[in-house]
């Protein structure tokens, strides 16, 4: 049955909280950024998307698991979640949380949550797309994420029955798999409650995603504006392959917090990203059946839980590679490099990092005092806090002159506050001899 719209009497019995937990790489940007380019438009309408800037879920997800990326760590994630949770139990009606990184919890987080959120009606909202797109979407996002696992071996290790004990298997289908993460996160939920929206095919309107996730959680779609939103571009293959080897050079030399900064989100996400005419990494016709296999016993595990599902489980089903346009060779494989493609990429990398150094030189010199040595720098610092220092001293001199000024002003104007102080000392020494009142010595 379709979630109650807000504002109508059933939902207004008991507010509502829609948790979107995945997956990545199915339109998760896309969703989230309408939804914060549109808080104004969704609280008139009764419903929340909380936060104080578009990273506050991010930081709740890593809070509410405890956890961060690989080697790192970040203080402003500490109690993230019990402020989102505050702020959605402060609201009245329906409350959208949304962050893929939610998808992983573990049972005991989970747990957590459902307690967390228990002045609500929980619901959980997964986003899935079928595996022909997901494999190669996923595979180019754990290189940006500075994993170094060639395609090949990434796809093999989530065929191994012993998946687990592999680090990118695990990552995928922790994230990934819609029957593991809704048997977690909807456990003790009515099925009702749990919500499967399917990724409509390449080609379809821009706009079916929203509408489907919007037909999940009760959002009135048509009053929404659209038009300054994003998606998350997969980079391409040789963008992905030059990435890939200049992880493998970087090793762990720099810092994730650089890394994450200024090639992740500086290279790979604005430089790499936005070259012209990428190839697209698709998953090869030899990997096809066996992802078809999987799709197949998806569906029949989501089909027998009784989940809600918006849009078609069919579109689970993934297909053979489009192939290559008339008169174009066709796609390599992900593992097959070419060098000369690959040479490309990296002086566009290495023109656009250039740049940004020069930016922030010129930003640095911009910054007054910037062109002082650094150690005549300290010698200012210490000459001005000597001169403070001196300062201070002078300021506690004269101020000791007034306390005492103040002090016998007092005596002379107010002669009977002298006379009950002198009373008041009296009868306080009277009490606390020993034996005042008994007598006794």
């Amino acid at each position: 049955m379709p979630p109650p719209t807000p504002g109508s009497a059933a939902h207004n019995a008991r507010p509502a909280v829609y948790l979107h937990v995945g997956a990545a790489k199915s339109g998760t940007t896309f969703l989230q950024q309408v939804l914060w380019h549109n808080r104004d438009r969704l609280r008139e309408h009764g419903v929340l998307y909380p936060g104080r800037d578009q990273a506050a879920h991010v930081r709740a997800a890593f809070d509410l698991r405890r956890t961060f990326f690989r080697e790192a760590s970040d203080p402003a994630t500490r109690g993230a979640w019990h402020e989102l949770v505050a702020e959605a139990r402060a609201w009245p009606g329906t409350v959208v949380i949304s962050q893929e990184l939610l998808a992983p919890a573990r049972p005991r987080w989970i747990r957590q949550a459902m307690a967390d959120l228990d002045f609500a009606d929980v619901h959980v909202v997964f986003t899935v797309r079928d595996l022909g797109r997901q494999i190669p979407a996923h595979w180019q996002e754990d290189v940006k994420n500075r994993f170094t696992t060639p395609f090949a071996e990434f796809v093999a290790s989530l065929r191994r029955r012993d998946w687990p004990a592999y680090e990118s298997a695990r990552l995928f289908w922790g994230l990934q798999d819609p029957v593991a993460v809704l048997g977690r996160w909807g456990e003790g939920l009515p099925p009702e409650r749990v919500h499967v929206v399917t990724l409509p095919r390449p080609g379809a309107p821009r706009d079916l995603l929203w509408r489907r996730f919007c037909a999940a959680t009760g959002i009135a779609a048509d009053d929404h504006d659209l038009s300054g939103t994003f998606a998350n571009p997969s980079l391409g293959l040789s963008e992905t392959q030059f990435l890939l080897r200049l992880n493998e050079t970087l090793g762990d030399r720099v810092g994730w917090h650089v890394y994450n900064e200024d090639v992740k989100l500086f290279l790979a996400q604005q430089v790499l990203a936005g070259r012209p005419r990428p190839v697209r990494i698709e998953l090869p016709p030899e990997h096809v059946p066996w992802a078809t296999e999987r799709a197949v016993e998806t569906v029949e595990a989501l089909r027998a839980a009784g989940y809600d599902v918006v849009g078609d489980l069919y579109e689970l089903m993934p297909s053979a590679a489009a192939g290559p346009a008339l008169g174009t060779a066709p796609a390599p494989p992900p593992d097959e490099v070419r060098w000369a493609e690959v040479a490309d990429v990296g002086v566009d990398a290495v023109a656009a990092l250039l740049r940004r150094v020069r930016e922030s030189g010129d930003r640095a010199a911009a910054v007054p005092g910037a062109g002082i040595a650094v150690r005549d720098q300290i010698d200012m610092l210490r000459a001005e806090s000597a001169g403070l220092l001196e300062t201070t001293g002078l300021l506690v001199h004269d101020a000791a002159p007034l306390v005492e000024r103040a002090k016998r002003t007092a005596r002379e104007r107010y002669p009977a506050a002298v006379r009950l102080r002198g009373a008041y000392r009296r009868i306080q020494g009277g009490t606390e001899r020993p034996g005042a009142e008994t007598g006794t010595r």
